[in-house]
């Protein structure tokens, strides 16, 4: 009898032993593959997986104590990360796809579930963070809705962004401005100085308008040919307007000669603006439609102006 108690006592030992052994692989497969990190209730890191180093360049000993906002990317908007903070302070999960910014200050994408960690009474100590990489997939999904010349958003892009802005600026109760642009006598600049010439306009075009509306929530569009359109937020439509005149002027500034393109002899942007009022509600087809119209009164006004089209009538600020 006590012989075979010793035996079972050896066996359940072996078998704790192998139990630990499969747990500490197992651990170290989570800290090698998954990224992960947990962080108190102020958001400074309090542990990293070695897959979170990997992923952001950083040490551990450079990430532990710092706040998580160390990897922002100014592209992400700040909004989000009041909902995230809204969400998980009030003890539910959040996830979402958050763009990071690395060590080196490379960008990646990350699709992040954050779950409280809650004491034995039920108090929330912190928060634990469990992350997917999905920098390639957005990478695939960032070439179906660029348009391959310019940079710029395309229209497929357009048409799924719109209605989401247009619920969040009436969620946020801002002013969501839709501005369209065209480049006056398009078809005389390529017919003068050909079509390779023109294709680096609409580039310059691109990166000029960039250049103005470069906040979070900016969206730059190639519609097709040499239409263009903004999407972006503001405080009224006396805002509005000055931030669009200001990226026309911008244009105007570069200096680019169009001899076909009187009186001016350079390129110009003739531009419609339609302001979305947070409190009314609107079609989306005649959101384009507006801006279309103010854009064409543009075009009849003398071109190198900004029309500004009004539910109620029309107005010129200048």
């Amino acid at each position: 009898m006590h012989k075979d108690k010793h035996v079972d006592g050896k066996k359940l030992i072996s078998e704790l032993e192998s139990l630990l052994d499969e747990i500490h692989r197992y651990s170290d497969t989570i800290n090698q593959y998954v990224i992960t990190s947990t962080s108190d209730l102020q958001g400074n890191i309090t542990s990293v997986s070695q897959a979170f180093c990997k992923i952001s360049g950083y040490e551990e000993h450079e990430l532990i104590g710092q706040n998580h906002s160390l990897l922002r990317h100014p592209d992400m908007p700040s909004e989000l990360y009041q909902d995230l903070w809204k969400t998980i302070q009030s003890g539910e999960t959040w996830e979402g796809e958050v763009k990071n910014k690395k060590k080196n200050g490379d960008a990646y994408w990350v699709n992040v579930h954050i779950d409280p960690i809650i004491d034995e009474s039920d108090e929330i100590t912190g928060y634990l963070a469990v992350r997917q990489d999905i920098t390639d997939h957005k990478y695939i999904e960032s070439l179906t809705v660029t348009d391959e010349l310019t940079g710029a958003h395309n229209r497929r892009y357009y048409n799924q962004v719109l209605q989401p802005e247009i619920d969040r600026a009436k969620r946020d109760g801002r002013y969501l401005c839709f501005l369209m642009m065209d480049a006056d006598n398009f078809k005389k600049y390529n017919d003068t100085y050909g079509h390779p010439a023109g294709d680096e306009v609409l580039k310059t075009i691109v990166s000029s308008t960039k250049s103005v509306f470069k906040r979070a929530g900016d969206y730059v569009f190639r519609l097709g040919g040499e239409e263009f359109a903004v999407l972006f937020r503001a405080m009224d439509q006396e805002q509005a307007f000055l931030v669009s005149e200001k990226c026309r002027q911008a244009i105007f500034d570069c200096n680019i000669e169009h001899s076909g393109n009187p009186p001016f002899q350079r390129l110009t942007l003739s531009m419609g603006l339609m302001v979305l009022e947070p409190k009314q509600s609107y079609i989306i087809e005649e959101i384009y439609k507006y801006a279309d119209e103010a854009l064409y009164k543009a075009k009849q006004n003398g071109r190198n102006r900004v029309e500004v089209h009004n539910t109620d009538e029309d107005i010129e600020l200048f």
